[in-house]
């Protein structure tokens, strides 16, 4: 399977694909206050991660993966602008969610090099096509290839055992806040 790097003229396919993919995540959602799409949640948070060039679809664009490399940070969408979209998405308490999530992913947040696994998902068409393990083993040999670990945060417990398949294993459990639904933050470590 061949991967394309997502720039800005192909983001619009990025954003759709993850929007599409998590429609229905749970975390997103509480964060978000149930939006009727995730478009301006990815619109708003994308950015921050392709510019590390890590961000990529499949051929077809029938799926989409985005990750930062061990030596990467990303770069804050809160600022003045990034507040006033994160307004118009959620509100007041939208904003104070995701500042809270954001605050506890940040705690949490392994300080060891890793890559980081910031989404992934495919069109709900190609679900069980293989397209997900294709995008997730992409990234994964080059951890390996490196002997490098790999971290992410799991917001959906049916999405458990796609990643224990692909050798990460749940550190913890955590909400940001007891209304919050749970984040399984996994840990793989390089084969």
């Amino acid at each position: 399977m061949e991967f394309i790097p997502v720039d800005d003229e192909n983001s619009d396919q990025a954003i759709a694909i993850l929007s599409a993919a998590f429609h229905d995540d749970p975390v997103i959602n509480w964060c978000c206050c149930h939006p009727a799409s995730m478009t301006a949640f990815f619109q708003f948070t994308l950015p921050v991660f392709t510019r590390h060039k890590l961000t990529y679809l499949d051929s077809q664009a029938r799926g989409c993966a985005s990750w930062l490399g061990p030596n990467e940070k990303p770069t804050s969408p809160i600022t003045f602008t990034g507040i006033r979209q994160v307004f118009g998405i959620a509100g007041f308490t939208g904003l104070y969610r995701m500042l809270l999530g954001a605050n506890t992913t940040e705690r949490y947040h392994p300080k060891t090099p890793h890559y980081y696994l910031f989404a992934i998902g495919v069109t709900p068409d190609s679900k069980g096509k293989g397209i997900g393990t294709r995008l997730i083993s992409h990234m994964l040999q080059r951890c390996d290839a490196e002997g490098m670990p790999a971290y992410l945060e799991n917001s959906k417990q049916e999405n458990l055992t796609f990643y224990t398949g692909h050798g990460f294993t749940v550190k913890e459990q955590v909400r940001f806040a007891p209304s919050a639904p749970p984040l399984w933050l996994m840990w793989r470590e390089p084969n």
